[in-house]
């Protein structure tokens, strides 16, 4: 889908995704369904969203139906009673206030919030959401204490969030784009937030993609743009640096998906002593597999966190490297490469 359906957004010609979500109407007892039923309906739904057909079912909201967003949302509260957003499959119950990998029961916090300027051109200016929490611990993480430390900030709350969107939107954001650590670990709180959200603004998706197939699906028809972290192109690399387990398999499988039913970044982050095993084939993977998605370089890597501590991620890249990664990006045939 590339940049295109973003793109139309951005200009008031198509709704956002989260928006047509809500407009896809059907008339069952949510809460009563089995959640089979539940997943069977889902996914019917989101196909009908991509077709044409879609159109037929956006009509005006009777009192007591139900739609496709708030299905997700009756999904989503199902899946924190055994969490399984992502593939560390923690399993506890989060609306009891357990919790797993990410550090979180069933309430986000913000521990950043702001107009930046400073991402993809097409993106700027952008209402940047930091949320609390992540499923991967990255040694040299920018946002390590909003990742370690899950109350951090203020918490997040409907009423604060619409709050926000106005004053940025005032501001001249152009897209609400939530961050985190990892957003899609605090997808329960973003969609009771977007429920109540009138404003038609893209939806930015700041994200590691190392989610379930399950997570991806509640995504789909909710996220207009997907800016994607592709950090490591093989698995020993992304347990010592990150700590997961099968995180190629995933993430490749993600952004497919992704690219398949929303605009799609994929970004990666040039560490030191790691272009040879991982900035290569993950340069070629996408050449090969996503020939049509902006690709972005980033050549900005500032050791944090516990990267001092280790001997290959303590320091900036050197003038030879940050030239071998652009040689790199040329020579695998990328189509649209940028370069921070």
């Amino acid at each position: 889908m590339s940049l295109t359906h973003y793109i139309a957004v951005v200009r008031k010609k198509r709704l956002p995704f989260w928006q047509q979500s809500k407009l896809l109407t059907i008339g069952n007892d949510l809460q009563s369904l089995p959640t089979e039923q539940l997943w069977q309906l889902h996914d019917e739904l989101v196909r009908l969203l991509h077709t044409n057909k879609s159109e037929e079912k956006q009509t005006p909201r009777q009192e007591g139906q139900s739609s496709l967003f708030d299905l997700k949302l009756e999904l989503v509260r199902r899946i924190y009673r055994a969490c399984t957003l992502c593939p560390c499959l923690c399993q506890v119950d989060r609306l009891s206030g357990e919790v797993g990998r990410c550090g979180l029961a069933g309430n986000a916090w913000m521990f950043r919030e702001g107009l930046l300027v400073s991402e993809e051109p097409f993106v700027i200016p952008t209402h940047e959401i930091f949320l609390s929490g992540c499923n991967m611990r990255c040694k040299f993480c920018q946002a390590w204490e909003g990742v370690v430390q899950t109350q951090v900030g203020i918490e997040f709350t409907t009423s604060r969030f619409a709050q926000l969107v106005e004053i940025r939107k005032r501001q001249g954001a152009v897209n609400v784009h939530f961050v985190g650590g990892e957003p899609t670990v605090n997808l329960l709180s973003i969609l009771e937030g977007l429920r109540a959200l009138e404003i038609d603004m893209p939806l930015v998706w700041n994200t590691n993609l190392f989610v379930t197939d399950e997570a991806m699906k509640l995504l789909d028809g909710i996220v207009d743009l997907f800016i994607a972290d592709f950090k490591f192109s093989n698995d020993d690399c992304a347990k010592r640096v990150s700590g997961v387990k099968n995180y190629v398999a995933t993430v490749q499988r993600n952004l497919v998906k992704a690219s398949q039913v929303s605009s799609l970044v994929v970004r990666h982050l040039v560490m030191p002593e790691h272009i040879e095993c991982c900035l290569e084939p993950v340069a070629r993977w996408v050449a090969e597999n996503l020939p049509n998605v902006t690709f972005h370089l980033m050549l900005n890597y500032v050791p944090e966190w516990k990267a001092w501590n280790e001997p290959n991620l303590c320091r900036r890249l050197t003038d030879t490297e940050k030239r071998k990664a652009r040689e790199i990006v040329n020579a695998v045939g990328l189509k649209k490469v940028l370069t921070s």
